[in-house]
């Protein structure tokens, strides 16, 4: 992955643009309020539904769609506008909604990790068609530039998320937000479900997090091993943390500037906006990917800042 990533997002070009856009990712994190970045989606949007393809899981007593919208998002740096315009398949929001017949269901949101989108994958790893027979709807969110987000060009599912810097990552957690909160719109207002509550594994919980910063209409939230810092992230993945640290001297700022460029799409940002009783945060002991210790900073400012 960084192999791929780092030539096309990190070098020294990409770099000085960051150094010269990071207003745009300082003031909202500065002034503890991430709606100052994360703005709030347009309502009314049309959501589509399509018969998926075969084979997939067959609700009891209940429909299968895939769920699209066409994306608004604009980035809030404009630099970064021009490349999210010409990236046409990202443009197309994408999710599979399994819905009950009859009246509508509190509904589980499910956020993939990196680069592990197929819903099949998700159904298995978060035991969803558990949930849906305890009486949930549940709807499986795609990330930006994954699974039929992907590029035509991109040698693997994610990729562009990462491969554009950290402008371009910035961005992607500002078009996963903005069109997570498209979907709840439409679950809550559309379909009449009396709660819409997020999880996430990895990537997804990072994504999980942040959302219950931003939108006070979840039910409830539960993070799965999130990551809690990029940067820091990096510096633990050998041989990566090499070429990290050479960009670091490149660009002659060290690990607090990068926390601070990033840190615009870090729930360690901002308060959430949900109770505290509503949040359930997991960790995972072997886990090396997010180590135990991201989970446990997460809880430890959750618990600072919530009520």
């Amino acid at each position: 992955i960084g192999t791929l990533a780092l030539p096309f997002g990190f070098h020294p070009r990409r770099l000085d643009a960051l150094l010269e856009d990071a207003h745009y990712y300082t003031e909202a994190p500065e002034l503890g309020d991430p709606l100052l970045f994360f703005r709030a989606p347009p309502t009314g949007l049309e959501i589509q539904r399509h018969t998926p393809r075969a084979p997939y899981y067959h609700p009891r007593r209940g429909t299968c769609w895939d769920l699209t919208f066409q994306s608004p998002y604009q980035p809030v740096n404009p630099r970064e506008r021009g490349a999210f315009a010409s990236m046409k398949a990202n443009r197309t929001a994408h999710a599979r909604y399994w819905r009950h017949d009859g009246a509508p269901r509190p509904t589980l949101v499910v956020v993939h990790g990196f680069s592990a989108d197929p819903y099949w994958l998700n159904e298995w790893l978060f035991d969803l068609p558990q949930f849906y027979k305890m009486g949930c709807d549940v709807l499986l969110f795609t990330l930006p530039f994954h699974g039929s987000r992907k590029g035509r060009m991109a040698p693997f599912s994610g990729h562009g998320f990462f491969a554009g810097g950290i402008a371009r990552i910035n961005e992607a957690f500002g078009q996963a937000i903005h069109d997570l909160r498209v979907f709840i719109e439409y679950l809550l207002h559309t379909q009449g479900a009396p709660r819409v509550g997020i999880t996430g594994l990895s990537l997804g919980g990072y994504t999980a997090s942040l959302l219950a910063c931003i939108e006070p209409r979840l039910a409830f939230a539960i993070p799965t091993v999130p990551l809690v810092s990029i940067p820091d992230l990096v510096l633990e993945w050998k041989p990566l943390d090499r070429v990290a640290r050479k960009l670091m001297q490149r660009t002659e700022r060290g690990l607090v500037d990068f926390r601070h460029f990033m840190a615009v799409s870090s729930a360690l940002s901002y308060a959430p906006v949900i109770d505290k009783r509503r949040l359930m945060i997991v960790g995972a002991v072997g886990d090396r990917v997010a180590p135990p210790k991201h989970a446990r900073k997460y809880w430890k400012v959750f618990t600072k800042t919530t009520r």
